[in-house]
């Protein structure tokens, strides 16, 4: 009996850590496989090394779901626009300040600055409801309907970043602002264009 108890234990054993294993690797496979998704995602966009190393890590979150990775892209695309306004802000109180000081009512490029400002306040909105619109695509009416105007959104976006940098071409600046404004502006542009051409390829 003893023996029998021995080799049962055995037998308990190996398939308790076979479980083990499985259970182990499948959370792996799982992750490998919605990081897999995000990364073909990814490659449909002009920026597909951008769009996977900012999406890759809520993969997790992501799974496999469309809408949750265009959601998502938004929620960044959002939160760069909001980064990108600040510096623009900052850069036209900094012009403001100096026009002050030199008694001109309103300077060439603090004018700029404040249009460039008003376009990229305009961005964050529209991003803003774009992801608001997202939120009714589930809810199984006008489906197509919902994702064209999210898309009409985002393309909006894009063409208030282009305006911003757009106004820099037409009047002397600042060399430093107009440099930098361009770098964080193209870089947000970027970012959107990446986000609009998730959208595109979004069928639901």
């Amino acid at each position: 009996m003893s023996q029998f108890l021995y080799s049962l234990t055995l037998v308990f054993v190996f398939l308790t850590s076979t479980n083990i294993q499985k259970t182990a690797a499948t959370p792996s496979s799982y992750s490998e496989n919605h990081k897999m998704f995000v990364k073909t995602a990814c490659n449909s966009t002009t920026y597909p090394d951008k769009c996977y190393k900012s999406l890759s890590t809520y993969s997790a979150a992501i799974k496999s779901d469309p809408i949750k990775l265009c959601t998502t892209a938004l929620k960044l695309n959002v939160k760069s626009a909001k980064e990108a306004t600040s510096v623009v802000a900052k850069l036209l109180k900094k012009s403001q300040k100096s026009a002050a000081g030199r008694k001109i009512k309103m300077a060439p490029e603090t004018l700029i600055l404040k249009d460039c400002l008003e376009e990229m306040e305009d961005t964050i909105v529209e991003l803003k409801q774009a992801i608001t619109e997202m939120k009714t695509i589930r809810d199984g009416e006008s489906i197509s309907e919902h994702i064209t105007n999210v898309r009409t959104w985002v393309s909006s976006a894009l063409t208030d970043e282009g305006t911003c940098t757009d106004g820099f071409e037409e009047v002397k600046v600042n060399k430093e602002t107009k440099k930098t404004v361009t770098k964080v502006v193209q870089e947000l542009a970027t970012t959107t264009s990446n986000t609009l051409a998730l959208l595109t390829n979004l069928s639901y």
